[in-house]
């Protein structure tokens, strides 16, 4: 594996995974440029001529945007995914009917009324497509050391912290990063689908 470039880390994730939360939170404890979805509209190998990418970054990694895996031997990636797939299936779901991402203030939580969404099995299909993506690329490319769950951080962020502090090297603010945290959209999503019992099958959960 060739020399990693430690002014850039990738955050790799699916859709949903609170990569958002997780990547601000990372900006301002470290003090590091966000380069938000930069890499939904560009090709990687265009990276060094983005103002962001002339101080120390993180860089958001959805596996279905990249096609050039060099990315990972290049950059020290961070592997998040969530326990909770069932969650995270019906808020990816619930993302696409009401084209809300995430919210900084609790005003702007969706309305979504009870029993008012529906989720198709192709859509179930697409979602287990991408998470079979995400561990194929983790088994090649990441460790154990590199793969924190959104629940584990969310329960004690300061010992995901920690694990951090010993694995990667960061300047110390060298930025002022002040970005506002995403809250939870806080929807209990049992409630809003129609067909969730349906979709507990799906992942062979009785």
């Amino acid at each position: 594996m060739k020399h990693r470039y430690y002014g850039r880390l990738g955050i790799v994730s699916t859709s949903r995974s609170g990569s958002t939360y997780f990547r601000r939170y990372l900006c301002n404890h470290y003090g590091l440029l966000d380069s938000k979805s930069w890499l939904k509209h560009n090709h990687y190998k265009n990276i060094d001529n983005e103002k962001f990418a002339q101080n120390p970054h993180i860089l958001k990694i959805l596996p279905h945007y990249i096609l050039d895996e060099s990315i990972y031997e290049d950059v020290p990636c961070i592997w998040l995914h969530r326990k909770d797939l069932v969650t995270q299936f019906m808020s990816h779901v619930a993302r696409l009917r009401t084209k809300i991402n995430h919210i900084t203030d609790i005003k702007d939580r969706p309305n979504i009324p009870d029993n008012s969404l529906h989720a198709t099995f192709n859509e179930f299909e697409k979602f287990q497509l991408k998470q079979y993506e995400f561990w194929m690329l983790y088994e090649k490319y990441g460790n154990d050391e590199e793969l924190i769950s959104y629940e584990d951080f969310l329960e004690s962020p300061d010992l995901v912290i920690e694990k951090l502090d010993k694995k990667y090297y960061f300047p110390l603010q060298t930025i002022k990063s002040n970005l506002t945290l995403t809250v939870p959209l806080s929807i209990l999503y049992i409630n809003k689908f129609k067909n969730y019992s349906e979709i507990k099958e799906w992942f062979c959960e009785q």
